[in-house]
């Protein structure tokens, strides 16, 4: 479906990490998107085009060959989520001089923003490395299945938070799925209850330093 228009439940975000790099004579697992670190300048099992610092997707199983370097993306889908929004703008820079008519402007570097909003849901929102661990430490004691039970603190990190964020979640042959893949350095996390309200909570981001910054993907799925 060529010109699918998408709704909000299309969507989805997955929160991960890369693993460990895999190089050559090691096989890629069918259906996992890697980082290429690095291409073999010979005789690369890569697809021609793929270029070092973006993301490959493995649709089947590829050896690589000698310098080629991969590192696999893994994660899991932030279930408490109901919403996410994205906005792109640039600075408007005054190059106005005494010798123009009229004011004139170039446009300055992009600046990129955003913002995730969800249900507080236990057993997701309060997780180890999750949107609000970026702000507080959470403590977790746990006395049903060991004894004397655990006990793990968890310390506030603000970390990186590496997210896949999915316009279009789809597995449907010839349909694309699409996401963009966003690097977030969080910026603050609210949280309300009261009433017979849902308990939700809100995280707007900033694009957090990388090699490629923001970048949107999309991968046609195969027809059989």
């Amino acid at each position: 479906m060529a010109n699918k228009r998408l709704v909000g439940s299309d969507g989805k975000i997955i929160v991960g990490t890369y693993g460990t790099a895999i190089t050559g004579g090691a096989d890629t697992v069918a259906g996992t998107w890697y980082r290429v670190d690095a291409i073999d300048d010979t005789a690369s099992a890569l697809p021609a085009g793929v270029e070092v610092g973006y993301l490959w997707f493995a649709v089947g199983t590829t050896t690589l060959v000698d310098d080629d370097t991969l590192a696999p993306f893994t994660g899991s889908a932030l279930c408490d989520v109901q919403s996410f929004s994205m906005e792109w703008s640039k600075a408007e820079v005054d190059v106005t001089t005494m010798c123009d008519t009229e004011m004139v402007f170039r446009a300055g570097k992009t600046d990129v923003s955003g913002s995730i909003e969800g249900v507080f849901t236990m057993g997701i929102t309060n997780l180890a490395g999750g949107l609000l661990n970026q702000f507080v430490t959470i403590v977790a004691q746990n006395d049903a299945t060991a004894s004397p039970g655990d006990y793990v603190v968890n310390i506030a990190s603000d970390a990186t938070v590496l997210g896949q964020l999915y316009v279009d979640d789809t597995t449907t042959a010839g349909e694309s799925e699409a996401f963009y893949l966003v690097p977030m350095s969080l910026t603050g996390f609210s949280a309300s209850a009261g009433g017979e309200d849902a308990q939700t909570f809100s995280s707007p981001f900033r694009v957090a330093p990388s090699d490629t910054g923001v970048v949107f993907y999309s991968y046609v799925n195969p027809t059989v």
